[in-house]
């Protein structure tokens, strides 16, 4: 098992804090050096006498091969209490994942270090081991992360933290949303533009600790959901406008138009369609899987209706 030098050093300074805290009992002190040598991801057995939390504590991990603290969430050495049902979270996000409530991130007020199992308000640093829970710590959010390569920073507008450095995002206010600088050009401004839910996986934007994309087309959606479904669609979901530089996929379609030949009885055949792209009306010649808007030459087309070939 590899453990990172920097897991290790933290284990070091949780010992010696916990060898140099008078408050605790000799036996009580074995218990809590022994849970963190051996690496147990239940701790509850070493819970300090008199400590009277009716509930269950365990240790969790981020990598647990290289005994990062945490959760699939976030790298953290602390877990919150959550106030809503008195249990032991690492994140908002575990809880709400396990439970039929919502945790209210603002309310909670304890946490308990996972170093030395210290019970206390929330804070940055544990007061027990004198280490610090995170590397970014917002006391607003109540947000704890110590991963080394993530940015975070928090809008005081939109009242809550977002992935990303505080310099590459501006707050729309007609929105009440961040919006990367790059972007400002195109972006299109709509109220209340967050307030909405992602069209492939259905989270709720506004919450979201994922990157959010806007394409031309207006329609907010994650960045790894559209990732994944533009592997077998380039349309979006929502509107159907195509997501992407279609031109080789055009190219392809018409060189299968060429050499695909329709049956006598429909060569004559018209359509009417409606093209995703250019949202003009044409008619164009009927096929079994195709249709070319005359307007934009699109193939992103629906068909709204036929003419019977002529007699």
């Amino acid at each position: 098992m590899c453990i990172s030098e920097s897991s290790q050093a933290a284990l070091r300074s949780a010992i010696k804090a916990l060898l140099a805290n008078t408050a605790l009992t000799e036996s009580d002190r074995a218990k809590r050096i022994q849970a963190l040598m051996s690496g147990r991801s239940c701790a509850s057995a070493s819970m300090a006498e008199g400590d009277s939390t009716p509930v269950a504590f365990c240790v969790s991990y981020n990598n647990e091969e290289q005994r990062i603290l945490g959760c699939s969430h976030y790298q953290l050495k602390a877990k919150l209490l959550a106030p809503c049902c008195n249990q032991w979270v690492p994140c908002r996000f575990c809880h709400d994942e396990d439970r039929q409530h919502a945790m209210d991130r603002f309310a909670v007020s304890r946490m308990k270090c996972m170093l030395c199992l210290e019970e206390q308000p929330i804070g940055q640093r544990c007061r027990g081991c004198q280490q610090d829970m995170g590397r970014y710590y917002c006391n607003t959010c109540r947000l704890i992360d110590d991963g080394p390569d993530k940015d975070i920073f928090h809008c005081e507008q939109c009242g809550i933290c977002l992935s990303g450095r505080r310099h590459d995002y501006y707050h729309c206010s007609v929105c009440d949303a961040c919006v990367a600088v790059d972007a400002r050009e195109r972006h299109s401004c709509k109220e209340k533009r967050l307030q909405c839910t992602c069209p492939i996986c259905d989270e709720w934007l506004s919450d979201s600790v994922l990157s959010i994309v806007q394409p031309e087309c207006q329609h907010l959606m994650h960045e790894s959901c559209l990732s994944k479904h533009m592997e077998h669609s380039y349309k979006c979901p929502v509107c159907s406008a195509s997501l992407c530089d279609t031109r080789a996929i055009f190219d392809s379609i018409e060189c299968y138009m060429r050499f695909s030949v329709m049956p006598p009885e429909y060569r004559d055949k018209l359509s009417l369609v409606f093209c995703n792209d250019c949202h003009r009306r044409s008619v164009t010649k009927y096929h079994f899987l195709y249709h070319k808007c005359q307007e934009c030459c699109s193939y992103n087309t629906a068909m709204l209706s036929t003419t019977p070939a002529k007699q």
